[in-house]
């Protein structure tokens, strides 16, 4: 989704669909079926990307080698470490 020429994250599933937004001082939420379906940190300056990680699950299950090569995993600092280590 592209808001003021920056990037968020929504669902694969509604990838390319039509979805409202809600901005507020601080965040945006993204909003499908009267439902909020994202909510992201407003980005303030322009051209920037924000990724939720867990919107590209089903990707991934599809297609494993996404998270090897996928934009939203090359920010670590997003991705929750493993709890089994």
């Amino acid at each position: 989704m592209t808001v003021d020429r920056n990037q968020y994250s929504v669902p694969c599933h509604l990838a390319n669909s039509k979805a409202t937004v809600r901005l507020y001082a601080d965040r945006l939420a993204i909003c499908s079926e009267q439902a909020i379906v994202a909510s992201h940190p407003r980005l303030l300056s322009r051209d920037q990307v924000s990724y939720d990680w867990q919107h590209y699950i089903p990707l991934i299950e599809r297609k494993p080698g996404a998270l090897r090569n996928g934009a939203p995993f090359t920010q670590r600092a997003q991705v929750p470490k493993c709890r089994c280590c």
